[in-house]
Parts: structure tokens; sequence; C-alpha cells
């Protein structure tokens, strides 16, 4: 056995994961607490290293320390802040790595056509078209030494998992970001002249209003309305006040010859800010970086999204292994997989996040080179 998974329950078998039976299982919760104040015990001293290195033979121990790792990965990877999820399309269902088909059909929905007495009516005119894509495995080992491990009192234990999960959740994000830009700032086929949802203006509220404009002016096919109403505003970490300040403005009026105040929020209130940091770290153009900005519509609105980004089916989060001993002991039984290798003594970790994406409907976007 090259490789243990520590979603894994025994040695044969993948169900329920370990995150199935954290869910459904009471008495497993309960364990895991049990396991995490005996390792916190061992890193304040108040348990021998020699005891805890007999409980680490136990046949249960190693599979509940698993337990842990996860929960400490899902720690690091969860609360991660991202802006992907606000803009993007989630699709969760992607069966394989195969081409991921999202087909989408254009209905005869628009105006109907006034036709003259006698007249034969005109058939709806249906376009089928597809958007494609393919989620893809990112991945990375981590290696220590098993005195590291030893010396480290277990804190590699509570701070490599989380990282790892914080390696994750950047994967995402900076894979979304790369849909929308390019080296010289918003991606040059999906906002163009042509597409009519490319402009070259600085964030400020003047400007927003007319990107907002722009957006509202984009039509379906056959000139249609789709009352496509802005909902996230997205900037590099460079425009984050500059955008707070915009949407959270506060119109103030005061009436001629009185002293009466009106206050009313401003007229981007229900707009929401996110900071995508890899912005400024895909564009290269030192004129760009750091001044393009983003509006978008509500994915959850459109038929048709501005950008989807999809997960493999049953992988929405990442996966950590870890690496099996192959050494055996002399007086038999199963070793830990925190004994180390037979060689060297290293104990090895690896994540998998398997995601993939796709800018599909440019009409759902307004990206400004922010000059």
């Amino acid at each position: 056995m090259i490789g243990k998974n520590l979603f894994e329950t025994d040695g044969h078998n993948l169900s329920p994961t370990l995150r199935e039976r954290f869910e459904s299982d009471p008495e497993y919760r309960q364990r895991l607490v049990e396991t995490i104040q005996y390792i916190d015990d061992f890193r304040r001293g108040r348990i021998a290293p020699a005891r805890f290195a007999e409980t680490m033979s136990t046949s249960d121990f190693p599979g509940l320390l698993g337990g842990v790792i996860d929960r400490t990965l899902l720690g690091g990877y969860r609360p991660y802040p991202t802006s992907y999820q606000d803009w993007c399309n989630i699709y969760r269902d992607a069966k394989d790595f195969r081409e991921l088909e999202r087909h989408y059909l254009d209905l005869g929905d628009g105006a109907l056509t006034k036709v003259k007495e006698l007249e034969e009516a005109p058939y709806a005119h249906l376009d089928e078209g597809k958007f494609a894509y393919k989620v893809e495995k990112y991945e990375r080992k981590f290696a220590f030494s098993w005195e590291a491990f030893i010396n480290d009192d277990l804190s590699a234990l509570t701070t490599i998992p989380a990282r790892l999960g914080v390696a994750a959740k950047r994967t995402t994000e900076k894979l979304a970001t790369s849909l929308i830009c390019d080296a010289n700032g918003p991606d040059a086929t999906f906002f163009s002249d042509a597409h009519g949802n490319k402009l070259t203006l600085a964030l400020n509220a003047a400007n927003l209003k007319t990107a907002a404009g722009v957006m509202a002016d984009l039509s379906d096919k056959g000139d249609e309305p789709i009352f496509n109403d802005p909902a996230v505003l997205v900037v590099p970490p460079a425009l984050k006040i500059t955008a707070q300040e915009i949407v959270k403005t506060i119109q103030t009026e005061i009436a001629s010859g009185t002293d009466t105040t009106i206050t009313t929020p401003g007229l981007f209130g229900n707009l929401k800010v996110a900071v995508a940091p890899y912005i400024s770290k895909i564009i290269t153009n030192a004129n760009v970086r750091k001044k393009a900005w983003f509006l978008f519509a509500d994915p959850a609105q459109l038929e048709r999204p501005a950008v989807e980004i999809g997960f493999l089916r049953g992988y929405e989060e990442p996966q950590l292994t870890m690496k099996s001993p192959d050494a055996v002991s002399i007086g038999g039984g199963e070793l830990s997989p925190f004994a180390g290798s037979f060689d060297k003594g290293a104990i090895e970790f690896k994540v998998t996040h398997i995601c993939g994406g796709k800018a599909m409907d440019y009409r759902g976007a307004v990206g400004s080179f922010g000059q």
C-alpha cells in the first residue's frame, strides 16, 4: 500500500469518509474532541513522549489523528477569504476529467411579430450552443523528518494541513481571476470593443454609473433586453478603499432656507465589493495592474453566467493523503504513518484539489483598464 487516504475509515473502503462520519456520528465527533485534547496535553508536556508513542501504535489512534488533520485542513480552506464565489457561478457536478459541456439554448422568447390577415406566422429561431472546459488536478507534497516531527511537538500537524488548505483556496481564486485577466489587463477575448463590455475608465462614482449603463445596454440575441443589473464590483487590493467609499457613500442634501438635513443611501448601496488579489498578480502591465476593475451581474440571475467554476463531484474540497510507512515492526503489527519511511524516516503529506472554469457569457460583466 503506497499511500493512505486520511479520509478512509479502514484500509478496505472509502465509505463513509471521515467527513461524512463527522457530520452523522456524534460518538465519532466526541472521540475527535478527546483526541484533540490528548494531542494538546502532549504538546504542553502533560503526557510523556513514551506514552504518546505507545498510543500512536494502537489500532484506532492514527485514524482519529487523520480526522483531526482533516478538520485542520478544512479549518485553513473554508474560512480563507476569496472573491470568486461572489461573481462566479459554482458548478459542483463534474463527473470526470473529460471535457465538460455546458449547453445552452436561445429560445424564441423575444417580442412577437405582428402578422397581417391570412399571413403565415414566422417560426421561432432556436440557437443551440455550448461552453466547454475541464476540471484539472492540482497537487502539492510536503515532507519532514521523523526527528522534526518529534522535536516539533506536533505543531506540524496543526500548521501544515491548514496551510495546504489555504493553498487550495488560493488555487481556485487564481484560476477564476485568470479567466477574466491577462497580462495586459481585462482579458482581451472576453472584454472587447466588439462585445461592448470594455472600458478605459478610472474607478469613481461617475464611471461606475457609466459601467452600469453599459451593462444594462448589453442585449440578448435579437437585440432583446436582458435586465442585466450590476451586483458585484470586483477590484484589486489597491482599489479596495476606493470601492468601499463609493459603495457606502451617503448622499446628503440640505433644504434651502431651513436646517433640515435629508440623507439617502448611496446609488450603489446594494452593490457588493469583492477584492480579488490575483488581479494585480496576473496583470503585469504596470499602468493597469492596480487600476483595473470589473462589474458583474449576479451569477444566479443570468441563464448563462459570465464565469463558471466547476468542481469534480465528491471533491468540492481539497483531499489530504499521507504516505504509509514502508517498514514493519519486528514485533509485528502495522506501524503508524507517523513512523516515517524505512530509509530516511520521512513523513509525507499530499494535498489534491480538483477544479476548472470557463469565462462564458460576456454580457454578464464589464471590465475597465482603469486609465
